[in-house]
């Protein structure tokens, strides 16, 4: 009951937060989004990974040409945090452009700082020639248009894997830039490289200049294999201060979760990263994000996100991260995990990508696993599900709430934020 009650409380305090948000109406606003079809000034050779700077600028990575873009945005401050409910965005996006929904590839979403628009690469079709455009979206429903990516800077990665291989008919391409990252004046930049040591993070200096390192040999001890390796390149990472220690966190295939001291990333040395957590075997990490949240009682506490294809995703305590970092972390041993840290796991199935969108809320880009169709959607920080998600008994038409039911002012709470405020109980 004492769980309960602090369920409660967190959940009035949000609430006082959320009464000015604005929100869409429905998961299906009935009018047409403005669309812009000149899409002369807005095509990029391609985009895999995305990440805003400083001055908001967009850095966009792409894998096949080893091109790393630093393309200027405007925007209009949004300062009412407001929910996304679009569903069918891929549906919307393809009219955009011209083509089916199914000859979309979505590479990669982020959430502009200053107007919470959604910035979402998408390439169109499978055409290893086929060109990629950045559609940003408006949270409120009014707009959707082509960046103009014309005005951008642009600088060569230096030592892109050349020799093009296949794991199990997948092309190796999509590796050689994995993720981007912009800390303390530099654009970090994962992914494969050409030498002994495959795995390889380059530091670029922004503005872009003849400042370009490159770290050739990352080795962690990967406990699913039961070996080291330096092969593997970082899938998702994100910087934060740990244990008073500029930190890299970077998460790995099949999943080791690893620290690295950003002050150990230089030229010519040659890092072991400190496994502090298995995430869980045959997996892949989609996307990570650390955010502020307020807890059960009401304190906050900041947060590790961690998105997966195959695994529910992972939230795990910053504290309780730094807590296990203080240890030598996993050396040696067999470990299908998870293992190492404390984990939550939250309901975010089918989620392709995800970032913060404001003090209230995270976006994520979700397939639907009933329909297949692409949902661009926001969660409340500290439930991390959407209550329509779900077949709920709390919805049959001869439910009611008992007297004291703490889930009423949560549900009461989430069904206006996910555009079904008509659904709201008695208050």
């Amino acid at each position: 009951m004492r769980i309960l009650n602090n369920i409660t409380k967190l959940f009035v305090l949000t609430l006082l937060v959320c009464c000015n948000a604005q929100q869409t109406k429905g998961p299906n606003p009935k009018e047409e989004l403005v669309t812009q079809t000149n899409n002369s000034p807005n095509k990029l050779p391609g985009a895999t990974v995305m990440s805003f700077g400083p001055d908001n600028v967009l850095f966009v990575g792409d894998s096949k040409s080893g091109m790393l873009y630093a393309i200027p945005t405007t925007a209009k401050e949004l300062k009412e945090p407001t929910a996304f409910n679009l569903k069918g965005v891929d549906r919307k996006i393809a009219k955009l452009l011209g083509v089916t929904p199914s000859d979309l590839i979505f590479n990669d979403m982020q959430i502009h700082p200053v107007s919470q628009e959604a910035y979402i690469a998408v390439k169109r079709g499978f055409s290893p020639d086929a060109e990629t455009v950045i559609v940003a979206i408006n949270p409120t429903g009014e707009s959707l248009r082509l960046v103009d990516v014309s005005k951008r800077t642009s600088v060569k990665v230096k030592n892109i894997r050349t020799d093009e291989f296949e794991l199990y008919g997948r092309s190796s391409v999509r590796l050689n830039i994995t993720d981007i990252d912009y800390h303390d004046g530099f654009v970090y930049v994962a992914g494969l490289t050409n030498g002994e040591f495959a795995s390889n993070l380059r530091k670029i200096a922004y503005p872009f200049n003849s400042t370009q390192e490159s770290v050739s040999g990352i080795e962690i001890y990967h406990a699913v294999h039961t070996q080291k390796e330096t092969r593997a390149p970082i899938r998702t990472m994100a910087f934060e201060e740990i244990n008073g220690e500029s930190t890299l966190i970077a998460a790995y295939t099949c999943t080791p979760l690893v620290s690295i001291p950003t002050s150990e990333i230089k030229k010519g040395n040659h890092i072991k990263g400190k496994t502090v957590a298995e995430l869980g075997f045959g997996n892949t990490p989609i996307d990570m994000i650390t955010f502020t949240a307020q807890e059960r009682e009401g304190s906050f506490d900041k947060k590790l996100l961690i998105i997966h294809k195959e695994r529910s995703a992972s939230l795990i305590s910053l504290k309780d991260f730094a807590e296990a970092n203080k240890g030598e972390g996993m050396t040696s041993g067999f470990s299908m995990g998870p293992e190492g840290v404390k984990i939550f796991p939250v309901p975010m199935s089918g989620t392709m990508h995800v970032s913060e969108q404001n003090q209230m809320m995270i976006t994520a880009l979700q397939r639907d696993m009933d329909t297949g169709q692409v949902n661009l959607l926001s969660e409340l920080k500290g439930a991390y599900f959407r209550l329509s998600n779900f077949d709920s008994e709390y919805e049959f038409p001869d439910f009611k709430y008992g007297e004291k039911d703490p889930w009423k002012s949560f549900h009461n709470m989430l069904k206006p934020i996910e555009g079904f405020p008509e659904l709201v109980k008695e208050k």
